[in-house]
């Protein structure tokens, strides 16, 4: 089992969404956490299934990053290290071009 490394970056995303969804989308306070908690543990998941392919963004793509779909909507960048997956950057699928 690898050890899962979240960035800085994904967690300041992340926040931003769980603001977005209960002060913009109007979602409740209790909704929004469980999406982000799904979030979450999909994000630990990549201890156990971290083969994915490189991505097919070009941004992402020259970092020598890997990418993997979230619920068909965010796309997670991540690489593998010795220490474990660092999970570097994430977007929505609508903002990234390839």
């Amino acid at each position: 089992m690898r050890k899962v490394i979240v960035s800085t970056r994904v967690q300041s995303k992340i926040s931003e969404l769980n603001l977005y969804l209960t002060q913009e989308f109007q979602l409740s306070w209790t909704a929004a956490e469980a999406r982000i908690k799904r979030m979450e543990n999909f994000i630990a998941s990549l201890r156990y299934e971290a083969d994915y392919p490189l991505c097919r963004f070009k941004q992402w793509r020259a970092l020598g990053y890997r990418c993997v779909v979230f619920e068909q909507s965010w796309v997670f960048a991540y690489e593998i290290v010795p220490e474990g997956v660092i999970v570097c950057d994430m977007s929505h699928t609508a903002a990234l071009v390839e």
